[in-house]
């Protein structure tokens, strides 16, 4: 369990240091692995903060509010997913799991409506579909897959992370009993 934003009032003791592929890691004091990245949290909290808060609520509030806005007035519907083209359907179907891997219905919401449009235009626009599957032809699975580190920290932000196991290249729902 993630213990550095447990503590209250005393903050965690960290260093910066390089990993070995280059890349940058903090090293957190009473914490199992090193940090991915720099998250750069003690900028952010401090004269950034108003900044930050701004550009958040525009991106994920405003922008957000509006494309549900748009989806609802749309005359059209998303094409049912067993319709939509192969590709298309397996990001329809990665959505849907994303969805169930969240734990608020704020970010639940969000996840569905990404979904939505996304799927609509990707179903109605195969020049960006085309363009969509070329992009994740191009992206080394490997390279990009959450490692044990990764799952460590990402547990402690309200999300699920290990909803999903594979097995035997199979994708298997952990909560299925």
């Amino acid at each position: 369990m993630v213990e550095y934003w447990r503590k209250s009032s005393d903050p965690a003791r960290a260093r910066l240091k390089n990993a070995k592929d280059g890349s940058l890691e903090m090293e957190i004091q009473g914490e199992k692995y090193a940090f991915p990245g720099f998250p750069r949290g003690h900028i952010l909290t401090g004269p950034l903060a108003s900044f930050k808060k701004k550009v958040k609520d525009m991106v994920f509030n405003q922008v957000f509010a509006e494309i549900d806005k748009m989806s609802q007035e749309m005359r059209h519907d998303v094409m049912p997913p067993e319709r939509m083209p192969l590709a298309v359907r397996h990001i329809w179907e990665t959505f849907e799991k994303l969805e169930h891997m969240e734990v608020t219905d704020d970010m639940k919401g969000r996840i569905k409506l990404i979904k939505k449009v996304l799927c609509f235009f990707l179903c109605e626009d195969d020049a960006y579909r085309f363009r969509a599957q070329m992009f994740l032809d191009l992206i080394d699975q490997k390279t990009i897959q959450l490692t044990k580190q990764d799952l460590y920290y990402a547990r402690a932000k309200y999300w699920r992370p290990d909803r999903f196991k594979k097995i035997g290249g199979k994708w298997f729902d952990a909560y299925d009993y």
